[in-house]
């Protein structure tokens, strides 16, 4: 099967209803090897097309890009064949440079704010852990003689339990 051409030209069937989006007819050949003739199958798509600057019977030219949602994988190039008001009357359609501009910033922003959220995470349960912890059982028993290690089994817990009290 080959793979699916990157511009499609179709007629947009449904403008209005959804934001920011819009259901296009395309049109194909497919051939049937059975009756052994060619006859049209169309193909709907919903297409993003970011500042509704489409209506119902305009002739455009759409192309793949990345998912806008679960079901939109296509944008307005532009306008082959408007109909009714004029193009130049309309929103302008961005380029897709211009898409990708944008899309890049909002992906740095949502990295940025991502990021930003972690280190406060990060640090916040650190201040908790040392908080919770309090000082370790070599820091409290520095004035036994011989030091933490020469106390063993019921001796620490007793000392556990004094300095714990006081």
């Amino acid at each position: 099967m080959p793979a699916p051409p990157q511009a499609l030209c179709g007629v947009v069937v449904s403008a209005g209803r959804m934001m920011k989006a819009v259901k296009v007819r395309t049109v194909k050949q497919v051939y049937d090897s059975f009756l052994q003739k060619h006859y049209t199958a169309y193909q709907s798509h919903l297409v993003s097309d970011p500042n509704s600057s489409l209506r119902t019977g305009d002739v455009v030219r759409i192309a793949a890009r990345p998912p806008a949602s679960k079901h939109i994988r296509h944008v307005v190039t532009d306008i082959v064949a408007p109909w009714g008001p004029p193009a130049e009357e309309r929103p302008p359609i961005p380029s897709l440079k211009d898409l990708d501009a944008q899309y890049r910033a909002k992906r740095d922003a949502r990295i940025a704010r991502r990021t930003q959220r972690m280190e406060e995470a990060r640090a916040e349960r650190a201040g908790a852990r040392a908080v919770e912890k309090g000082p370790s059982l070599k820091e409290r028993h520095t004035d036994v003689v011989g030091g933490p290690e020469a106390v063993g089994g019921e001796e620490r817990v007793v000392l556990e339990r004094n300095m714990g009290d006081s």
